[in-house]
């Protein structure tokens, strides 16, 4: 009975991973599971043990073998702007900004994104034309790039063209028609230029 209660308590943490996150079980340890199963069945018989074993261990190692995977790729996955990040959230915008021209990026999701940064930076670093080149840029990869927009938006503010300003913001408004942060930042710039 003990040895059932394990196997099923195993295969609910391999195989449910809220319940494995609330109980502190996991999906990368399918060690965690057979040693659980060892440690009880230890006391058992060597032959009965041993059957336990493999079958809670061949079930885990296939079932959280995935699950495990699929965590650490979701845990480990590789931001190529998380460099840049930092260097904005310090100031350092001409810093970012060169970092910026030497990243690479593998999609044109990542590459409008990229240019969407490099004009963020040029404009906090006051090259404006820069800035309003990458915007462009990255809006003729992806037009609904809400950021983009939003910057570009604030590009417009800075620059005295209100009412460019006031079309990316209802074009962020078509893309985002619920709660969207981008379209309450550029509602509040336009308010704080108009007042």
């Amino acid at each position: 009975m003990n040895k059932f209660y394990l196997l099923c308590i195993s295969v609910l943490l391999v195989s449910h991973p809220a319940i494995a996150a609330m109980t502190g079980g996991g999906g990368g340890s399918s060690s965690s599971s057979s040693n659980s199963s060892n440690s009880s069945s230890s006391s058992e018989s060597a032959d009965n043990s041993s059957v336990s074993n493999s079958t809670t261990s061949s079930y885990s190692s296939t079932q959280s073998a995935s699950y495990g995977t699929k965590k650490k790729k979701k845990k480990n996955v590789f931001d190529p702007f998380d460099h840049v990040y930092g260097l904005i959230r310090l100031e350092k915008f001409a810093e970012a900004h060169q970092s910026l021209k030497y990243i690479s990026v593998p999609t044109p999701s990542k590459q409008a994104d990229r240019l969407n940064l490099l004009g963020f930076t040029a404009r906090k670093s006051g090259d404006l034309s820069s800035a309003a080149q990458y915007y462009s840029e990255a809006l003729e990869i992806n037009p609904k790039h809400i950021q983009a927009l939003e910057y570009q938006g604030e590009l417009y503010l800075q620059l005295g063209e209100i009412d460019k300003a006031k079309q990316n913001l209802e074009k962020i408004k078509q893309i985002c028609w619920l709660v969207c942060k981008e379209k309450k930042m550029l509602e509040k710039a336009i308010e704080v230029v108009l007042n």
